[in-house]
């Protein structure tokens, strides 16, 4: 392999953020002793170009330590009927390790215990299956991909929100039906609700503080009608006092109902108002529907969240369509080149991507060590970054972007 390529490779890694740490062991050995085999990579959804950055690295890392990949991908997040059959082939063409992201937890555990009692090893990537006997797991976590989505949701929302706006609005969330999406949910909705209260509560703060100073103030005493310190809502995740997501139920305010103070159980249900959740989506026509249809039942939705590449597709061609992108704040999931240009055009606010290239190169890198004897972290988080209009041109961006380029 050319120096040049070895270094390009290894830049990309470098730039995607991966701990050097956990890697060490994976990239500081060299080639190993036994050089030669067969490596499978079995992704989930052919029509997703996600899947094509993860066989790029996997090839590149095959190609390094002198594998051949053996490549397969399934042709839709659901089907694991054909996870099966690429299993057994690989088994029957005595592969040394399976590098997969399962399109099911359950459904795919005999086929690979039959490989693992062929000595075959295991590497999950993206996604993750109840069978526990394989050796590493290599991919983002789903629950902070969320979790960064919110907070940008949140800050995006206030930044274009008008001065006279006192409400907050709801929350549509559209999901993917594969098992990723769970967490990538469960992330947005507990910090959408705390970055919220935090956010308020800071901008009240700032509002209080300027008062104080146009009045002479020295700012530590705050004015009759100002803003208080922050209640407990703000802190348990609901907005603070006379602020609410338009409910009229709700607009005794956060901190308290008839003069007490909110139990736990009533706060949660105030913070679960926000949201309006659709119906999982398999495929962009379907997500597509399902956003038309809840942006046409609910007028007063402020954010859309979606949890992957088909499930963002379709809810920006309907708010494209229903001409709202000035209106409600889009955040998606993954770098698809359409999702790339919804960018670019205003119709997404922006979106999480992952680490496609380190998710194939470090996965086909743990199997052939794993299959060699060598140990493998039993995890290794590849990471998740925030893409908008501000940072997408950014040189460490368009690395992440396009490491083939590097």
């Amino acid at each position: 392999m050319k120096e040049m390529k070895r270094k390009g490779i290894f830049k990309r890694i470098a730039v995607l953020a991966v701990s050097l740490t956990m890697l060490a062991s994976a990239t500081a050995c060299g080639k190993p002793q036994n050089v030669g085999g067969k490596v499978a990579v079995i992704c989930k959804n052919e029509k997703v170009s996600f899947w094509e950055e993860v066989k790029t690295g996997a090839k590149d890392c095959c190609d390094e330590m002198g594998y051949d990949l053996l490549y397969y991908v399934a042709s839709g997040d659901n089907d694991f009927s054909s996870q099966i059959e690429y299993i057994n082939d690989a088994i029957s063409k005595d592969v040394k390790a399976i590098v997969i992201a399962p399109n099911d937890t359950n459904e795919l555990n005999e086929a690979l215990e039959r490989a693992t009692k062929k000595g075959i090893k295991i590497i999950y990537i993206n996604s993750r299956a109840n069978f526990d006997q394989a050796s590493s797991y290599v991919g983002s976590s789903d629950f902070d991909g969320g979790a960064v989505a919110a907070r940008n949701a949140v800050r995006i929302m206030f930044t274009t929100a008008s001065e006279t706006e006192t409400t907050v609005g709801k929350v549509a969330l559209i999901g993917h039906t594969a098992s990723t999406a769970d967490l990538r949910l469960t992330g947005f909705k507990a910090t959408f609700s705390s970055s919220l209260g935090e956010y308020i509560a800071q901008q009240k703060a700032a509002q209080a503080q300027a008062l104080a100073a146009a009045n002479g103030e020295n700012g530590s005493v705050p004015q009759e009608g100002a803003p208080q310190s922050t209640t407990a809502a703000n802190t348990q995740g609901g907005p603070p006092a006379g602020v609410t997501n338009g409910n009229s139920s709700e607009q005794a305010g956060a901190s308290g109902v008839g003069g007490r103070e909110m139990t736990y159980e009533e706060k949660q249900a105030m913070i679960s108002s926000y949201f309006i959740e659709g119906n999982r989506c398999a495929t962009q026509e379907a997500s597509y529907e399902e956003a038309k249809k809840l942006l046409t039942e609910n007028n007063d939705i402020r954010v859309m969240f979606t949890t992957n590449t088909n499930t963002t597709l379709g809810a920006c061609q309907a708010i494209e369509e229903l001409d709202l992108a000035d209106t409600i704040t889009v955040v998606g999931f993954n770098s698809d080149e359409q999702e790339l240009k919804y960018i670019k055009t205003g119709v997404l606010d922006g979106t999480i991507i992952q680490n496609p290239y380190n998710m194939g190169y470090i996965g086909v890198r743990y199997g052939i060590q794993a299959a060699n004897g060598e140990n493998v972290t039993g995890s290794l988080d590849t990471g998740v970054t925030w893409i908008s209009a501000k940072n997408i041109n950014d040189d460490d961006i368009q690395l992440l972007l396009y490491p083939e380029k590097a």
